[in-house]
Parts: structure tokens; C-alpha cells; sequence
């Protein structure tokens, strides 16, 4: 994989100055991180097929044969695809910074062009669109909610309860120890 993703130059003409070009990553440890799994997903794949063909191998044995191949394939995918999604960003932000740095001052690059790029590029393939974001929830997909009561209804039953219960508590607090469970022995 190529160490830069684009000389395209930056601004509204070509000759606006040297081409930029996002720098690709690839990180050591992620590179170490990614053969060292793929490795031990091979590793297993064979160790499955060896139990498999041992006389107490199971089928299940033969499914995971073919699992951690595609394990260890899936993690090669993952670091790939990773990689490629961060320069895509980190190529975005270095044309939309050197399109902000160019400046627009013949009306160029209005806002209302959508998909369109700095030198007059069209878009990548795989590239998303990025629109405004919705920062409210239409209220006809929100379920209905239930009116908020204003003040609580009086129950008087309930505050009567209350108040014999309270009653009751100071009564015992007053007798105080007169009271003595009495234990059969």
C-alpha cells in the first residue's frame, strides 16, 4: 500500500501550490497486533483439523477448521479497511482545510454544491455525503406521552391512615420499655 493517497492540489486552480497528500499511518503496533492474531487463528484452524481427524474429533471440530481461517482473515480485513478509512478522513480534512485556506472571493465553491470538492474533482468512490444533521425527532414518530398531572388528587382515606399510624408510633414511643415481649419457655 502507497505511503501517500493523493497529490491532488488544493484550492480552485492548479497552480494554487504544491500538491498535498494525506500521509498513510501504519502503526507498529497494529501491524504486530494484526499478524500476531492471524497467526494464532491459523494455528488453531490446524489444531481443529488435527483434533477432527483424531478418533474423538467431532464435526464441531471440522466447523471450527474452518472458522478461524476466517477469523484470521477477517482481522487482515479489519486493519485494512481501518487504515483506509482514516486516511479518507484524514484526506478530507486536508481539502476541506486547504479549500477554507484558498478562500472563495470569485463565489466559487458556494455551500448549496453538493458533492462538490476542491479543483473540481469528483467525489471518491465510497465517499459519504455529509449533510446537516437532524437535531430534532419528527413528533409523529415519537410515541404519545401521558399528560403530567398538575398537583396530586387527595386521598383522605390515605391521610387519615397516616395520621392514626403516626398516632400509633407516638404512642409506643411514649410507653417506651412497658413493653416487653413476652417469651414461652
Amino acid at each position: 500500500m502507497s505511503d501517500s493517497l493523493s497529490t491532488r492540489t488544493v484550492g480552485g486552480d492548479a497552480a494554487s501550490g504544491p500538491p498535498v497528500s494525506a500521509k498513510v499511518r501504519h502503526r507498529p503496533s497494529w501491524i504486530a497486533f494484526v499478524v500476531l492474531g492471524a497467526i494464532f487463528c491459523l494455528g488453531m484452524g490446524l489444531w481443529q483439523l488435527d483434533r477432527y481427524q483424531e478418533a474423538t474429533g467431532t464435526v464441531q471440530n471440522l466447523g471450527y477448521t474452518f472458522m478461524w481461517p476466517f477469523l484470521a482473515g477477517f482481522l487482515v480485513y479489519a486493519y485494512l479497511r481501518y487504515v483506509r478509512l482514516e486516511a479518507d478522513e484524514a484526506d478530507t480534512a486536508v481539502s476541506e482545510a486547504g479549500a477554507g485556506a484558498a478562500g472563495h472571493a470569485d463565489g466559487e465553491g458556494d455551500d448549496d454544491e453538493v458533492g462538490a470538492r476542491p479543483g473540481g474533482t469528483p467525489p471518491r468512490r465510497g465517499a459519504r455525503r455529509r449533510e446537516r444533521a437532524v437535531t430534532e425527532i419528527p413528533a409523529d414518530l415519537l410515541p404519545a406521552r401521558r399528560p403530567v398531572a398538575e398537583e396530586p388528587t387527595r386521598d383522605e382515606g390515605l391521610e387519615a391512615y397516616n395520621s392514626y399510624l403516626a398516632e400509633l408510633a407516638r404512642q409506643d414511643a411514649a410507653a417506651g420499655d412497658r413493653h416487653e415481649e413476652r417469651t414461652d419457655t
